[in-house]
């Protein structure tokens, strides 16, 4: 990666129940110093996101890392923990 462009990446999710449930997906950097210099600029943590009974799809975050990141990071990771949340859209219904 080139620090200062725009990336796109993709994250697989499936919901493994039976019924349809919405969840939130909670970001994590490593190294942590360089949580400070990574920028979402579209992500589907986000808001959160609902699957129909056994539905799985690609989705999408995309990133800028500043320039200014440290010299001695030369390997970034991010992962995402998905948590079920209560679906709004039917709570409001």
């Amino acid at each position: 990666m080139h620090p200062g462009r725009l990336y796109e990446a993709k994250f697989f999710a499936k919901n493994l129940r039976e019924q349809a449930t919405t969840a939130q997906a909670i970001p994590s950097i490593a190294p942590s110093q360089a949580i400070k210099y990574f920028y979402k600029t579209e992500c589907f943590c986000f808001r959160p996101q609902h699957f129909k009974a056994l539905e799985g799809r690609d989705l999408v975050v995309r990133f800028i890392v500043d320039p200014r990141l440290p010299i001695n990071v030369d390997r970034l990771t991010l992962a995402y923990s998905m948590y079920s949340v209560p679906d709004i859209r039917e709570a409001s219904g």
